[in-house]
């Protein structure tokens, strides 16, 4: 029998959630363990490493990348990922500034614990082969191109502003820790890494004193210990003299005794506006009252169009920035971050003192808002509780943050997370300590202040060097360098993806499916709906009986326990006039605007926003229904249920007693002109744009509302309202308000707890009123949109050079049937998708692992009948389209056997994420209510699905593929839609005009661009040119993000979030 070093830690309940939280810690390796009991069909594990590196080399990005491609015990690569895939699981990891994280989610503990060992394994004993460094981290292909997956991400990222900007402050901040370091590499580092380093610094950190497993979710606790303490017995005991805890043992960096500026510039060639930065290091993190007051100071100072910041900089005649945001970086001491967005270039220099000299005079006990700032805690307090009802993740955070910088016993953790006294603290603070708060670490404190400007200069130099560069490594080489070089890829790509034997994966076996505990919600309909799902319970009764006569509306429940609700309010937009559609966009602003109370006094919009803020926990008005269905409007509210009538009273206001004044519209407008040089700097919302404007016509709310598509309407009715003619605007505004909040296009649909909220239905007699609606309009299905080119699908190649962006996004699209979702068909597709793009997969391998693109995936949209295929952050699109290409029609004619273990483990993936749509109640409301009502898949549509995939077999998805996929890389029978940086146009257009499509190059139009105009490039395909020579999420990206570290603040850092 195995002895259990285990010893318990910490045991307890959470005051303000429904999990209980245990902690244990092995007395002879110091491996830590976490258990969040709460009930979900999902377990989430978290394997963290705390990760300090003093340079830039990339090592623990590097090895976040190679942990996966296979251990000592297990020398091959992708078998974590292809185990998983049968186990109903995903595995993903992330690397921060301070830590690197591996996730697993399975749907059902029988998985988690089958693959639990295997995991942690190759997290202890990496392989890290030279090939698999090669091929991952970072090598030169046969025609000169550098590429590897890591090198690849971080090409992609390194010229882009907030990049630069982020780096910058972090070395301007910190010099004694690795708080300095980007730990996702620089690109000029990873070409000289090799694989000796890495497997260094592995074997000084991943120790088992330096890694704490967490796991959430309805887990079997003494099998996980079990487990865990067998798995333990293998491990090496700790050493006579303790090991350093990283970051905790280094010296620390104080606060800065100079403010300090800096610039930096990021290429663009549109130079009309920048971004400011400013940061400063903060208390100590781990005193979490002071921690919170820091995060609660930082949304007073920017959150909201109320805040200090808000109304000085933003929601002035003349903004001084588009958008201002803060964050805390949870380390040892917070670092606070603050951020100004598109900013005009020509005040980029004097803005930093501005908002200097503005807090400095806030700065008084006088002129504080007291009120707003208590507000502010109850609203945070409120939106934390919300979030850990729905999920166990954010507990899984805190206990991130606990392993790596709380005390060794694990009572912090307790401290850290058990009640939410820090809350109940702060709201008993005067104005005299928040200001003696403020005082201390944001206007005494001294900050690093970079400003980042875009240089057209900088952008063509970059072009000239890249060009430069490439033309240099092939004459150094020559022809029989290049050639060599191809041949070292190829062997290693052969090493690396040698075959797993069969019987290495048949000794795991399969968990069974019916072993996962879906959750479950009753849905209820009432009013003037068609859709009916009802049954005959206690909530049934309640909501029939509370429903009053000749209610007029559409209304539907999901009932599931909660003491929150949450309502959505959803609109057809098919209701309005297609040429007012545009305006929909001041419509997204109905909480900023003033309100006519009903004795005809007019309650201010400042008033308004606090207000609505206070009796809320979140209130959202937008295009789309939880980002599908994205003809709806959607205007939703979440509330405590005691606030559930005060809800309907803000929806009474928002909607039909707002004021549409000149001040407020000319303000949103100009918010939103603004705004546009940053959204043209994505090269993936340039694709989506370029998507929407061919695909749809002007009836789609999904093109009619997308800033760049309007830009010019947007511009002309700012010009209209400064010219006198504000009343005209106004009256279209009131004419859509009068279409589209007319009760017959109003959906009205509840989520949460009837039992616990009073008076469900009749509560919102008085919203209603005595008014009938005739006939309720229909479901606005964006299939109704589409246009010509949307309809044909055929020969169109439409390309869009996105100055910003160094990686290159593509689309392809071709037919399916509408609003399939239930035929064989459509079952085989979904599978036939999953098998090529599945983790370690075709595309996977063939595109991803090639370094070509960071991510290769399959989609069938049924509500528009299309299949499709997308390059995510690609290196090299046109390789990646002859790759996937050669992928798809190699399986259709057979020339490639469909893989058995690759079939079983596609089913096991779209378990897995069913059960991660609904993973707790809230997600499974949304999803039934997507489902049942507005797909009208029907209640038994996961049933089926199951027993559909169970019977597809090998030659179903030959058949699939020969009728469907192939049809993606026909120029006949698909369009496709790219953007790219303008140094690679040309030669994309020429591979995708030589196949046979008729290309249309679109050049971003910039302010003050006197190069590319707006204009557009018409290619004709010729058969017998010349074919030129080729050129080279959830994803790897790094994205500001919510921080995983975050305690019961808003803590964000810059993320390496990878999908493996």
């Amino acid at each position: 029998m195995v002895i259990s070093y285990f010893k318990e830690q910490c045991n307890f309940k959470v005051d303000y959630a429904p999990a209980k939280v245990k902690k244990w810690r092995s007395s002879r390796t110091g491996l830590q363990v976490t258990l969040i009991d709460q009930a979900s069909p999902v377990v989430n594990g978290y394997f963290a490493v705390a990760t300090e590196i003093l340079n830039d080399s990339g090592c623990p990005h590097t090895l976040e990348h190679l942990i996966f491609m296979g251990s000592k015990k297990y020398p091959y690569k992708g078998l974590l990922d292809i185990l998983g895939n049968l186990a109903f699981s995903s595995t993903n990891a992330w690397t921060a500034t301070d830590q690197t994280v591996y996730t697993l989610s399975t749907a059902g503990w029988e998985g988690f614990k089958m693959l639990l060992p295997v995991y942690l394994d190759h997290l202890f004993n990496p392989s890290i082969t030279d090939e698999a460094c090669y091929t991952e981290v970072y090598h030169v292909d046969g025609e000169g191109k550098e590429k590897g997956v890591v090198y690849s991400e971080m090409q992609g990222i390194e010229n882009q502003s907030w990049f630069i900007q982020n780096l910058e402050s972090q070395r301007t901040l910190y010099k004694n820790s690795g708080y300095k370091s980007e730990t996702g590499g620089l690109t000029k580092n990873l070409r000289t890494l090799d694989a000796e380093t890495i497997r260094k610094y592995h074997a000084d950190n991943y120790r088992p004193d330096n890694l704490c497993i967490i796991i959430s979710g309805s887990v079997n606790e003494d099998e996980l210990m079990k487990l865990m303490t067998d798995f333990d017995s293998e491990l090496d005991s700790l050493p006579e003299t303790p090991n350093k805890r990283p970051f905790v043992d280094t010296p620390i960096d104080l606060p800065l005794s100079e403010t300090i500026t800096k610039n930096v510039l990021f290429p663009d060639k549109d130079e009309s506006s920048g971004n400011i930065m400013m940061s400063w290091i903060g208390p100590d993190s781990r005193n979490t009252v002071l921690d919170q007051a820091i995060d609660i100071l930082g949304k007073y100072l920017t959150s909201s169009s109320v805040s200090l910041f808000g109304q000085n900089f933003i929601e002035v005649d003349d903004p001084w920035a588009t958008d201002t945001g803060f964050y805390t970086e949870s380390y040892i001491l917070s670092g606070m971050v603050l951020s100004f967005d598109n900013v005009p270039t020509e005040k980029l220099s004097t803005f930093p003192q501005k908002v200097l000299d503005l807090m400095r005079e806030h700065c008084d006990v006088s002129k504080f808002d007291i009120i707003r700032l208590r507000d502010l805690v109850e609203q945070t307090m409120w939106k934390y509780v919300h979030k850990s009802e729905k999920s166990p993740e954010t507990l899984a955070y805190i206990a991130i943050y606990e392993f790596e910088y709380g005390k060794d016993s694990g009572k912090d953790l307790e401290n850290y997370s058990k009640t939410l006294d820090e809350f109940k603290e702060l709201l008993e603070w005067d104005v005299a300590k928040w200001v003696d708060v403020f005082r201390k670490y944001y206007v005494d404190n001294h900050c690093a202040i970079i400003i980042a400007t875009p240089s057209k200069e900088l952008y063509n130099k970059n072009k000239i060097d890249n060009e430069k560069l490439l033309n240099e490594r092939k004459q150094t080489l020559g022809l029989e360098g290049l050639k060599e070089l191809e041949k070292k890829l190829e062997k290693a790509q052969e090493v690396n993806n040698k075959e797993i034997p069969a019987q290495i994966l048949s000794s795991f076996g399969r968990p069974n499916p019916s072993s996962i505990a879906f959750n479950k919600t009753e849905s209820i309909t009432v009013g003037s709906t068609k859709d009916t799902i009802n049954g005959t319970s206690d909530s049934l009764k309640k909501i029939i009986q509370d429903t009053p006569d000749n209610f007029s509306i559409f209304a539907h429940y999901e009932n599931y326990e909660s003491n929150f609700a949450t309502i959505h309010l959803l609109f057809s937009s098919f209701e309005i006039d297609e040429k007012h559609l545009p305006l929909l966009r001041i419509f997204e602003n109905l909480t900023t605007l003033p309100v006519v109370e009903s004795n005809g006094e007019i309650t201010p919009y400042e008033e308004v926003v606090k207000q609505v803020k206070r009796d809320t926990i979140s209130c959202y008005f937008g295009n789309s229904f939880n980002g599908k269905f994205e003809e709806f409007m959607d205007f939703s509210i979440t509330v405590k249920n005691e606030n559930y009538s005060k809800a309907i009273e803000w929806y009474k206001k928002l909607l039909f007693q707002t004021k549409f004044t000149q001040e407020r519209v000319t303000v949103i407008l100009k918010k939103l002109i603004k705004s546009l040089p940053e959204l043209k700097r994505s090269g993936s919302y340039m694709l989506r744009y370029l998507y929407n404007k061919h695909c749809y016509t002007t009836r789609s709310l999904l093109r009619s509302s997308e800033i760049i598509t309007n830009e010019q309407y947007l511009k002309d009715t700012l010009q209209k309202i400064e010219a006198g003619n504000f009343k005209e605007i106004e009256n279209q505004l009131d004419e859509i308000r009068s279409k589209l909040f007319d009760n017959k296009n109003i959906k009205l649909v509840v989520f949460g707890d009837v039992n616990k909220i009073e008076n469900p239905v009749s509560s919102w007699a008085g919203f209603v009123g005595n008014t009938s609606a005739d006939k309720i309009t229909e479901l606005p299905y964006q299939y109704k949109t589409l246009s010509d080119v949307g309809e044909k699908k055929s020969k169109k190649c439409f390309i869009i050079t996105t100055p910003g962006s160094e990686s290159s996004y593509l689309d392809l699209a071709t037919h399916t049937t509408v609003f399939d979702f239930t035929s064989d068909d459509s079952f085989k597709i979904l599978l036939g998708s999953e098998y090529l793009q599945c983790v370690e997969g075709p595309f996977w391998r063939g595109i991803r692992g090639a370094g070509l693109a960071y991510g290769a995936n399959c989609y069938n949209r049924a509500t528009i009948g299309e299949l499709g295929f997308s390059i995510y952050r690609g290196a090299d699109v046109e390789k990646s389209y002859s790759v996937a290409k050669d992928i798809v029609e190699n399986h259709a004619n057979g020339k490639v056997a469909i893989d058995e273990s690759l079939l079983n483990g596609a089913v096991s993936s779209i378990v897995n994420r069913l059960a991660e749509t609904q993973s707790n109640y809230s997600q499974t409301a949304t999803e039934e209510f997507y489902s049942n009502i507005l797909l009208k898949r029907g209640p038994d549509y996961k049933k089926k699905l199951m027993t559909a995939l169970s019977l597809i077999t090998k030659e179903d998805l030959i058949d699939i593929f020969k009728r469907y996929f192939v049809n993606m890389f026909n120029p006949d029978t698909s369009l496709c839609f790219i953007s790219c940086n303008p140094t690679k146009s040309e030669n994309i257009a020429t591979f995708f005009g030589n196949l046979g499509y008729e290309i249309e190059v679109e050049h971003v139009s910039v302010e003050n661009d006197d190069i590319d105009g707006d204009e557009s490039t018409d290619y004709g395909s010729e058969d017998d040119s010349e074919v030129a020579l080729r050129v080279t999420l959830k994803v790897n990206q790094k994205v500001r993000t919510n921080d995983p570290r975050m305690t019961k603040s808003t803590s964000r850092t810059y993320l390496i979030l990878d999908i493996h």
